[in-house]
């Protein structure tokens, strides 16, 4: 299919551009994940393993926004706990055993996964111990497993685009979206970070999907604007607040940080991503969580 032929191209350390051939108008389908927490025994990994499965049989793709890994159980860390730790991760290289634990644990879906992004506890990891956990899993997902995978910081921008090689000299026709992440900065218990929409929508103008995680809370919110065409006629387009959600269960079993605090339960997973190239609005955008 078209979609074997997808290309990675780096512009900057802010923009990812995916380059996708497309047919007649066939759609594409991309996983968006956030705050995975791999390394910490409350990760649903059976669920996270269920949805890149998914993402395979569709011939899809993820994308990974931030805290992938929790890395709490470190040396210095203040918040280890003893009873927080995955038993192949004890040893005194934690990180490295963190690390290639989780690129092994992914590499049945190496080929899938296109980008990772920085979250705050990969971060906390950097600026305390100077050492970058991503750019270790890149690292070792590209040299054993042939991964493309590419690593970004906490924000940026990725261009999705799709393009048809032009005939007779003609020259190439391409159709594009633009979608803005930042891996999260807003909560709140009443609003589930709802209310951060409008306020991605002005820091990045131009995106036309903005993308956050962070909250653990996952909800899809549409914020249409008013844009002119080239002819100067008035028309609607929609844009798409994304929350993607959380694969860490910390409410299961009635006890813990989370529920000490009434923090309320948080929505298990994903969400999908899906676009089509389209004669009448040049990409059509569509979403849903993913169960």
């Amino acid at each position: 299919m078209a979609h074997d032929r997808l290309k990675l191209v780096r512009h900057s350390p802010e923009l990812l551009e995916i380059r996708i051939p497309y047919g007649r108008y066939d759609q594409h389908e991309f996983l968006l994940c956030s705050d995975i927490h791999l390394d910490n025994p409350k990760c649903d990994r059976e669920l996270l393993r269920k949805h890149l499965k998914q993402a395979q049989g569709r011939n899809g793709h993820a994308l990974f926004f931030g805290d992938v890994l929790c890395l709490m159980q470190g040396k210095r860390d203040r918040r280890a706990s003893k009873g927080s730790i995955r038993p192949e991760h004890l040893g005194s290289n934690y990180f490295d055993l963190v690390f290639s634990e989780a690129a092994d644990f992914l590499a049945p879906f190496a080929s899938n996964i296109l980008m990772m992004s920085d979250g705050n506890h990969e971060t906390a990891v950097l600026n305390n111990n100077e050492v970058d956990p991503l750019g270790n899993v890149v690292r070792l997902m590209r040299d054993r497993h042939g991964s493309p995978v590419e690593h970004m910081r906490y924000q940026g921008f990725i261009w999705f685009t799709f393009y048809r090689s032009g005939s007779s000299g003609k020259p190439e026709r391409t159709r594009r979206i633009t979608l803005f992440f930042h891996h999260g900065a807003w909560g709140g218990i009443i609003t589930k970070g709802t209310m951060a929409g409008g306020r991605y929508a002005n820091i990045a103008p131009d995106a036309s999907v903005f993308v956050n995680g962070h909250n653990h809370e996952r909800s899809i919110v549409s914020h249409p604007c008013y844009r002119l065409t080239s002819a100067g006629k008035q028309r609607i387009e929609q844009r798409w607040h994304l929350q993607t959600g959380t694969y860490k269960e910390e409410f299961g079993d009635g006890g813990g940080w989370a529920v000490e605090r009434i923090v309320m339960p948080k929505s298990l997973g994903g969400v999908w991503l899906r676009l089509k190239p389209s004669k009448e609005s040049g990409v059509e955008i569509s979403c849903e969580p993913a169960c």
